[in-house]
């Protein structure tokens, strides 16, 4: 049993630096011409070794994608205080957002990954893994929304109808982050950020007329 222990531990420290090798050359403007032999090359193993853990690039990158994403689920659920819904949207603004401009490297993976492209041709496997953490996050978040809601302090509507309006906010800040100067080139993340933050703000507060 030790020795089967040992050999998981090594195979997943394994899979963990082909993933940061991934990472690391994707992370650059000519992520896209990344092959799978360049990645084996920088995680100091033979190519074989990589399609034992991963079938494909995209995989890789999918797989990418995911361990940002719950990074960033794990993130949200420190956001507090516990009892106080405003506050509470507000930390979890502050530090999605914060998690987003510190983790720059992930950039051209998690985009994409999220573009039409991708997803049109992505394994169910895949399709479903991310079906799961996006009703995690929404699992998490919905009961927030509604103790707003029920304190009187957001106003009272679907709160599937603020979720969609506060993500589709929230992914157009990220791309003007991400891109950064190429999109907007006259404000800096921080500007945005407090911008973004006090929007959404306002749009669970105020009236959607």
């Amino acid at each position: 049993m030790p020795l089967q222990d040992r050999k998981q531990r090594e195979f997943e420290r394994r899979e963990e630096d082909i993933l940061d090798a991934t990472l690391e050359l994707c992370s650059q403007p000519s992520w896209a011409s990344v092959t799978i032999d360049q990645i084996a090359e920088r995680a100091g193993i033979g190519k074989g070794t990589v399609y034992k853990h991963f079938r494909s690039k995209d995989e890789l990158l999918f797989r990418l994608t995911m361990r940002f994403y719950q990074g960033l689920f794990e993130e949200l659920q420190g956001a507090g205080p516990e009892g106080d819904p405003l506050e509470m949207h507000r930390q979890m603004f502050d530090r999605a957002l914060d998690y987003h401009m510190n983790h720059h490297e992930y950039r051209y993976v998690v985009e994409y990954c999220n573009g039409i492209d991708f997803k049109e041709r992505a394994e169910d496997a895949w399709k479903e893994e991310l079906k799961v953490l996006d009703q995690s996050f929404q699992d998490w978040g919905a009961p927030m929304i509604q103790a707003g809601i029920d304190q009187g302090l957001f106003e009272d509507r679907p709160v599937r109808d603020i979720m969609l309006g506060m993500h589709a906010c929230f992914v157009g800040a990220i791309s003007m982050i991400w891109i950064g100067e190429l999109w907007c080139p006259y404000e800096k993340p921080d500007v945005i950020k407090k911008a973004v933050t006090d929007f959404l703000l306002a749009g669970l507060c105020g009236r959607p007329s």
